[in-house]
């Protein structure tokens, strides 16, 4: 990722709904209108995405950090983590707040004949404004991996002495006027080495000097929590945790919120399945939707979008069980769904605590 390739995916178009057609509407289509319409249903329940309460409590809170950060006076700012496993979601999440954050934050700049926003920090001088830095951690990630991304989002060479990568890293934050920082696949970064405290306190330098400029430090990763990156004394204590939500189906209540949620599903799709009835995921297969995904938001998704698809293709016009059960999914939904006797398949045939 670099500053250019954020723009673009910021700034560009989202693929739009195609026309809900009818059965009577399908049938009459020939196979190439078939295939091309199945296409744009394709495009854009690639871009399937339910908004619970729970993300957009998420969402809130990440932005009134930001904002409190670039208020208050400078120093070490409160970090912002979201974590949860491999595959739930989390990055999708991160993506859609930082592209609002991005546009909200670019909208009234200058933009260039490129398209791109631009501030004048000084009479005769023109620099990119890049609110959002967006880095992905390679495996394995040290100090300089760190620093080079940051160099290299923004077209700058990631090559030199590791102390002079951090100091044009920072600097180029600052001239750029960057207010997050979000590091991605932050579990990749290598703390368990007899440099491990070097990483750690490497971070904590990021942070204290973001926050000389009000910038906030976002960490996403996989299973962060009782990790070295997040249990630090220092960085626990400037630390917000937001765990990417699981739900699940132990009680009365909890049953009634993944109905919900896969009832936005519903809702979502619906038009583009003529003859599914009201109640065909939420009611009729939400049990196995869960059993499915285990109550991940992501695989659910995942499972919705891909069951759409063939019921489409396959002139059904609405999901089944076995377009559900076609459907491949993580290793780990995988594993679940192999255990016949996991607690939490048991619990489905249980009935549900008050």
């Amino acid at each position: 990722m670099d500053a250019q390739h954020w723009h673009d995916y910021c700034v560009a178009d989202l693929p739009p709904e195609p026309p809900a057609l009818t059965v009577r509407q399908w049938t009459r289509l020939d196979d190439a209108a078939r295939c091309a319409h199945t296409d744009a249903l394709r495009r854009w329940l690639e871009h399937l995405y339910v908004q619970t309460d729970e993300l957009a409590a998420i969402s809130a809170q990440m932005t009134d950090t930001v904002r409190a950060n670039a208020e208050s006076p400078p120093g070490a700012k409160q970090v912002l983590a979201v974590t949860g496993p491999n595959v739930v979601g989390k990055s999708t999440l991160m993506m859609r707040w930082a592209r609002s954050r991005y546009l909200d934050w670019t909208g009234e700049a200058e933009h260039d004949r490129r398209g791109r926003p631009v501030l004048r920090p000084t009479l005769g001088c023109e620099a990119d404004l890049c609110p959002v830095v967006w880095i992905n951690l390679p495996a394995g990630a040290k100090i300089k991996d760190v620093d080079v991304e940051i160099l290299e989002f923004f077209g700058l060479p990631g090559h030199g002495v590791t102390r002079n990568l951090y100091q044009r890293a920072l600097r180029a934050a600052e001239r750029h006027r960057s207010r997050v920082l979000i590091v991605d696949d932050a579990h990749l970064l290598k703390t368990d080495w007899k440099g491990g405290r070097d990483v750690l306190d490497h971070v904590k330098h990021i942070n204290t000097e973001l926050g000389e400029i009000g910038a906030t430090l976002i960490l996403v990763g996989a299973n962060l929590e009782g990790g070295d990156l997040v249990t630090d004394p220092q960085i626990a204590g400037r630390l917000t945790l937001h765990r990417f939500p699981r739900y699940d189906i132990d009680s009365m209540a909890e049953r009634r919120t993944w109905q919900v949620l896969v009832r936005q599903l519903e809702d979502t799709v619906a038009p583009h399945l003529p003859k599914g009835a009201p109640g065909m995921l939420f009611t009729e297969l939400a049990g196995e939707l869960w059993l499915r995904t285990q109550g991940y938001l992501g695989e659910v998704t995942e499972l919705v979008r891909r069951a759409t698809l063939a019921a489409t293709a396959d002139g059904t016009h609405k999901i089944l069980r076995r377009h559900l059960a076609a459907v491949t999914l993580s290793e780990r939904a995988e594993s679940e769904r192999r255990d016949t006797t996991s607690p939490r398949r048991l619990a489905l045939a249980a009935p549900p605590t008050e």
